[in-house]
């Protein structure tokens, strides 16, 4: 028996922990879900799992139990465990989750196998410290904020300047191929509004990068093959509807503009180029006649992979959100409806903050089960970002504040700025270097270290800094029972 690794992850073995990483784009058919994960693992169970294809499956477990000393019969039980597994299995080791993303290990070949790297100081029998990785596994790089729409409802700061050169662009991916980043994602603004776009788009596919590249731009049809011939395999297109008086009113945009995004889907239909459609819902589209023109008009394609729906979030650029925002009624049937027209879509579709319930911004009653249920943020753990300026920061909505930015990618470089000194410290940040007490639950809370501390943090810096200001970053997530009132109804 042979078993493969799933071309959509990635095993990092570093000394004193090892990493299962999730590329952002589906790379196999069998994958369930684990889209941009990362899990932390012992070194000897990364050891394992870097060295069981090469060979039949019964000589792989002899020779990794003649070295481990592990029995045979327990490591053949471990890996059949997940040969196949359509189910993201686990267990707790030292107090610490470890994770097994669905389909991980396969009986059958796909056109391509998942990729390892160990460093030169990797030992399995070294104890298990699940900690930051050296590099940064996942980089968003914010090459311009230029775009070609001014969406009412926009997250972006539009008022930036001096941007990277073309050159400096390149020169960044270069070192980021060079220090091994799995998952990059080009962001803006909007990529196709930078002028050396294609040069960009070119060295990402060359390079091999898990890439995201998300557009609102009505390509035409020779930059579609473009990106179909430089090896791009999906593209995230942002469709909040296809009737042009509502485009006109939410994007500020001309009127042929729905008719041209019509017809770049239609190009990505025809030259075969994936597609992952993601409609943001406002006042204006958030209707079952809106929706259902949108669906039917999707529907009509073959080449969409997804369809994923989200109500605008509050955002610090812009003003009047509750003019723009969704009633929670207005989102519960938009959910209704696409839940029910999922069972006739060739595409998924997907729900973000949606749910047959009111949206509620703190739902969990104590902070036990905050620290359970909210969210994970991967910023500064596993991923950094990079902006149009070429300052670098934990994530790329945090901007210019001064306590989140590692330095510029102009006189430093990836390395130095992922383990730069703000970095770490903010990775670090211990309950005991707070300085702002007033109001502030997080200076006496019990779970503050599951919640704040080491990886898989349950906050958001951006949000917590989003409603309460920049310099209010050591103060509660909004969704903690324990954070400061938020008056306002807002989606975070």
């Amino acid at each position: 028996m042979h078993v493969y690794f799933n071309p959509q992850y990635f095993i990092r073995n570093e000394r004193g922990c090892s990493y299962i990483i999730a590329k952002a784009i589906p790379a196999s058919e069998k994958l369930k879900g684990s889209v941009g994960s990362i899990s932390v693992l012992p070194p000897i169970i990364g050891y394992i799992l870097s060295h069981i294809e090469n060979c039949e499956l019964e000589i792989a477990e002899k020779e990794i139990s003649n070295v481990t000393q592990l029995r045979v019969e327990t490591i053949d039980r471990f890996i059949k465990k997940l040969v196949d597994n359509a189910q993201m299995v686990g267990w707790k080791y030292r107090g610490v989750n470890i994770l097994f993303p669905p389909f991980l290990l396969l009986s059958s070949k796909e056109r391509s196998t998942g990729a390892m790297y160990t460093t030169k100081d990797f030992l399995w029998m070294e104890p298990f410290i699940p900690k930051r990785p050296s590099i940064p596994l996942n980089i968003n790089f914010m090459i311009t904020t230029k775009c070609c729409t001014n969406c009412i409802y926009c997250y972006a700061d539009r008022d930036r300047e001096d941007d990277l050169s073309s050159q400096d662009v390149l020169k960044v991916l270069d070192e980021a191929h060079e220090l091994g980043t799995i998952n990059l994602t080009l962001s803006g603004g909007d990529i196709f509004a930078f002028l050396d776009w294609k040069e960009v788009v070119r060295k990402v596919c060359q390079y091999g990068f898990s890439s995201i590249l998300s557009t609102k731009v009505p390509l035409g049809k020779d930059d579609i093959f473009f990106l179909k011939k430089v090896g791009l395999r999906n593209l995230q297109v942002s469709l909040d509807a296809v009737s042009p008086s509502i485009l006109m009113t939410t994007l500020r945009v001309k009127n042929d503009y729905a008719g041209k995004m019509k017809q770049m889907l239609q190009y990505c239909d025809e030259i075969g180029l994936k597609v992952n459609v993601r409609t943001v819902l406002t006042k204006y589209n958030a209707n079952e006649v809106e929706i259902g023109k949108l669906f039917s008009f999707l529907n009509g394609l073959s080449n969409v992979n997804s369809w994923v729906l989200t109500p605008a979030f509050y955002s610090a650029f812009k003003d009047n959100y509750q003019q723009y925002r969704a009633s929670d009624l207005e989102l519960i049937k938009i959910y209704n409806q696409t839940k029910e027209l999922n069972t006739v879509a060739h595409f998924t579709i997907l729900h973000n903050k949606m749910s047959e319930r009111k949206y509620t911004l703190q739902p969990y009653s104590t902070v036990e089960s905050f620290v359970q249920n909210n969210q994970i943020c991967n910023a500064n753990s596993y991923s950094m970002a990079i902006l149009s300026n070429g300052d670098v920061t934990a994530c790329e909505m945090l901007y210019d504040n001064p306590n989140f930015i590692f330095g510029n990618v102009r006189n430093q470089s990836l390395y130095d700025l992922w383990n730069s000194t703000v970095a770490l410290k903010m990775y670090s940040y211990k309950q005991s270097m707070i300085e702002q007490k007033e109001n502030n639950q997080c200076s006496s809370c019990r779970v503050y270290s599951d919640c704040k501390l080491n990886v898989g943090k349950r906050i958001c810096y951006v949000d917590i800094t989003k409603v309460y200001g920049k310099d209010k970053y050591e103060y509660p997530d909004p969704r903690c029972p324990e954070a400061l009132v938020i008056k306002e109804n807002l989606i975070l």
